[in-house]
């Protein structure tokens, strides 16, 4: 698989707890903003009118009982009043679903709350917004839409107050920038970050400010109220590089996991290190040293804390107990490897001395990861079950057996399809004699959801069905041959043509179930004629004892 993308995945259980949380939503409450708020109520009869005399405008597309829609509706009321006040020309509305649905139905809107930007009436080409959902996150998400993409102050107290101005990250063009390059990385990262363009009439000043010679800096990167120890990006002006450098250095030393910051760690290519806590004060105590480590490993390692309360499932998925915290681990999220301090010898949490002399062994590769997986199989559930059990511990072992080929069902134990498909799939084993040394075809399943294991593609759902054709392309990431897909209906029939069609080995499965059955039928048969036999012997020996 490509674990890029499943340890995305996984890291979004950070963000189920929330939804979980959320879903039910309060009970009580209004979707609907306050009618004496700023907030539009846009129907079929002035949407496009609406939209035409208004540059840009948050549309929220509602329904009056759901959930997200009444904890949304109070903040974007506040939202539209401090707009309203601030920047008049940005406007924010509402359209009940409930009673236009077809004007809904024409913006594709499927769930709800779903937010979208329209700019100078063109709704057909509305943006989704992106931002946060609560009332201040709302406001500056706005007002930076309304900025142009590079901002280009006009003096050097314009600058200043510019620079005053941030909460977030922030870059600096000054002496010697491409333009082009600049513009482009702002204009997909404007949500993100402010980029402001300094010209070369104020380079002088702003050296003097943060103490450094920028005739010959191209980009900086500056924390909030942090001007003074400004990132100075040194290389040559290059689109990836620039865009790499900006998504690291953007990052705080020590950072929060949240639901607005997590893509940003996952999208980043560096390994991720987690300290779990259940308090403010067990963050806050070790906050200071942990950030002073963070900026030690800049640009190798992202350090992040994460509230236990909030986000303890996702220690079960990095193969940490959560129970016991503090805890302190490391994952490498591109190979979907993960590290973690002893619990059972730290069970009040490590110390900042045990946390820094671990970051330090990882980095001179004195740790083994931890692989999560289940029991190997005993050699009687071997011979019993002809379905094939992978587990972490064997999987590679039977995958890279190159001479045969392998079909496997990654499944989930909660999967209602995966339990479906169960009988079928031992019935396939049993055609093939799967578990048989001998065996040209092997049929295994593998819990994915309790073994860490390799898969050379993206697993999206349950069951997913691989075959390893024998000798097949070998995938460069995971060692493993590239798999092709099962994609049809799940009946033993077309399951035993895929495997003839698909297989390097083109082994027959029809035949081979035809013969299974002739050599059952002849076993019965057999064992029939040795019933009869049998009775045929008692009832004589019963005849002479007569």
């Amino acid at each position: 698989m490509q674990f890029w993308k499943y340890s995305t995945s996984a890291l979004a259980t950070l963000l189920a707890v929330v939804s979980i949380t959320n879903a039910s939503g309060p009970t009580d409450g209004e979707a609907t903003a306050d009618p004496n708020s700023a907030v539009v109520k846009l129907t079929t009869d002035n949407f496009a009118t609406f939209l035409e005399e208004n540059p840009l405008v948050l549309t929220e597309f509602f329904a009056p009982w759901c959930g997200y829609c009444k904890m949304l509706g109070p903040e974007f009321s506040k939202a539209a009043d401090t707009l309203n006040e601030s920047h008049p020309n940005i406007k924010l509305a509402q359209v009940d679903c409930t009673e236009d649905q077809d004007l809904c139905a024409e913006h594709g809107i499927k769930g709800y709350p779903t937010l979208k930007i329209i700019r100078d009436g063109a709704s057909k080409a509305a943006e989704d917004y992106q931002g946060p959902r609560e009332h201040q996150g709302i406001v500056d998400y706005m007002v930076k839409q309304s900025l142009p993409s590079v901002q280009v102050p006009e003096s050097w107290e314009d600058l200043e107050k510019l620079i005053k101005e941030q909460t977030k990250p922030y870059i600096l063009k000054v002496n010697g920038a491409a333009d082009d390059i600049f513009e482009k990385i702002a204009s997909t990262k404007r949500n993100d970050f402010t980029f402001i363009d300094v010209g070369k009439d104020y380079l002088k000043q702003l050296g003097k400010v943060i103490n450094q010679d920028l005739k010959k800096a191209s980009y900086l990167v500056v924390h909030p109220g942090e001007v003074v120890e400004a990132i100075k990006y040194d290389g040559k002006a290059d689109l990836d590089k620039l865009t790499e450098f900006i998504s690291v250095e953007t990052l705080p030393y020590f950072g929060e996991i949240s639901r607005d910051t997590y893509m940003a760690y996952m999208t980043s290519t560096l390994p991720l290190a987690y300290y779990f806590y259940k308090t403010p004060e067990q963050r806050e105590s070790i906050a200071a040293d942990l950030s002073k480590l963070g900026k030690k490993f800049r640009g190798k390692l992202n350090i992040v804390g994460l509230d236990a309360n909030l986000y303890g499932r996702h220690a079960e998925a990095i193969s940490m107990d959560p129970e016991i915290v503090p805890l302190f681990a490391i994952q490498q999220v591109a190979e979907n490897k993960k590290f973690g301090v002893n619990q059972t010898e730290h069970p009040d949490g490590p110390s900042f001395k045990v946390i820094e002399k671990f970051v330090s062994d990882f980095f001179d590769n004195k740790l083994s990861p931890i692989v999560k997986s289940e029991p190997l199989p005993t050699e009687e559930e071997k011979s019993a079950n002809p379905v094939v059990k992978l587990v972490a511990h064997n999987y590679d072992e039977i995958l890279k057996d190159t001479n045969k080929d392998v079909f496997v069902k990654y499944y989930a134990p909660w999967c209602g399809h995966c339990k479906k498909l169960a009988p079928t799939w031992e019935e396939l084993a049993e055609i093939f004699g799967s578990n048989k040394d001998d065996a040209q075809v092997v049929i295994a399943d593998v819990d994915h959801t309790a073994n860490d294991v390799d898969v050379p593609f993206e697993i999206q759902g349950y069951p997913t069905l691989l075959l390893y054709p024998a000798n097949g392309e070998i995938d460069e990431k995971t060692g493993l041959r590239k798999p092709t897909v099962f994609e049809g209906q799940r009946e033993l029939n077309t399951l035993l043509d895929f495997v003839k069609e698909k297989g390097a080995l083109g082994v027959d499965g029809a035949s081979l179930q035809e013969k299974l059955k002739e050599d059952k039928e002849a076993l019965d048969e057999a064992a029939e004629e040795l019933k009869e036999k049998v009775a045929e012997e008692k009832e004589k020996v019963e005849h002479d004892e007569l």
